[in-house]
C-alpha cells in the first residue's frame, strides 16, 4: 500500500506547528494535499510529488552527503516514496541504505525528530524526455538521524551514486538547512577524535592513513576523522557539471 493522504498531511501539518513562518513558501505542497483523488506519494504524479532525505550527522557534527550521477550535485542521500513504505521516515532510512549501503542500525532518529521531518524543501525538477517525464515539483521532506556508531560499511549504488562527503555544517549549500542545523546542539564526542574507524566501500579494504585533504568526497575507504581523496569519477563530474546541497 502506498502512503496514506493521511500520514503525509499529518506530517506537513506537525512540521508545520514548529515552522508556522514557512506555511506561505509551502503553500503549492498544501495545495496538492488540497486536491481530491491526487497521489502526491507516487512519482508518477507529475502536478508534485513527495520524497524523502536522510539528514545523517556523524560523532564530529558533520552532515553526510552523497554525488548523485544523474545531476551531477552534491546531496543529501534521499528519494522517491516506494509502496512498500510504512512512513516517510522510512522511506528516508530506506534511500540511505540504498544509496550508501549503511545499515538501518547504524544510524538513530534525532531525539525529537522520530516521525517529524527538520525541514522540507520544495524545488524544480528538469523534465527527461527520454523517461516521459516533464518537468515537475519534488516536495522533499528531510528527516534527521544521528550516526550511531564509529565504524560503518559503504557500498555505493554504483549506477546512481559517485561517491560520499561528510561536510561542515557551514558548507551546507542550503540556507534553511544550514540555518536549522547551526540552531542544533550538534554533539562532538571528544573521544571519537582519537577514534581510528574507518569507513568501508564494496571492497573492504582501508586505505592509507595518509589522504589528500583537498576535498572529502570518497569512492574508497577512509579513516573517518581524515577528509579523503578526490574520486576520479567525482573530477570528471566537477568538470562538466555543478554541485548544490
Amino acid at each position: 500500500m502506498p502512503l496514506s493522504h493521511h500520514h503525509i498531511r499529518t506530517t506537513v501539518n506537525t512540521y508545520l506547528a514548529r515552522n508556522p513562518h514557512e506555511r506561505k513558501q509551502l503553500s503549492v505542497l498544501l495545495d496538492a494535499l488540497d486536491r481530491p483523488g491526487e497521489n502526491i506519494a507516487s512519482r508518477s504524479t507529475f502536478t508534485g510529488h513527495v520524497t524523502c532525505g536522510a539528514i545523517v550527522i556523524d560523532q564530529f557534527g558533520r552532515i553526510l552527503h552523497v554525488l548523485h550521477l544523474a545531476s551531477g550535485k552534491v546531496l543529501v542521500p534521499g528519494g522517491h516514496t516506494e509502496p512498500t513504505d510504512d512512513s516517510l521516515a522510512a522511506v528516508a532510512l530506506r534511500e540511505l541504505h540504498e544509496e550508501t549501503g549503511f545499515p538501518p542500525g547504524a544510524v538513530t532518529p534525532w531525539p525529537g525528530y522520530e516521525t517529524v521531518p527538520l525541514d522540507i524543501d520544495i524545488h524544480d525538477i528538469d523534465a527527461r524526455p527520454g523517461k516521459g517525464e516533464p518537468g515537475h515539483q519534488h516536495f522533499d521532506l528531510r528527516f534527521l538521524f544521528r550516526l550511531q556508531t564509529t565504524e560503518v560499511s559503504v557500498a555505493l549504488q554504483e549506477e546512481e551514486v559517485g561517491g560520499i562527503e561528510w561536510r561542515p555544517v557551514d558548507r551546507v549549500t542550503s540556507p534553511a538547512l544550514r540555518n536549522k542545523l547551526l540552531k542544533l546542539p550538534l554533539p562532538v564526542e571528544p573521544e571519537a577524535a582519537n577514534a581510528s574507524a574507518l569507513i568501508y566501500n564494496f571492497t573492504d579494504r582501508p586505505t592509507s592513513p595518509r589522504v589528500t585533504r583537498s576535498d572529502p568526497l570518497l569512492r574508497c575507504p577512509v579513516r573517518i576523522n581524515q577528509p579523503p581523496q578526490l574520486s576520479s569519477r567525482h573530477r570528471k563530474s566537477q568538470r562538466g557539471g555543478t554541485s548544490g546541497a
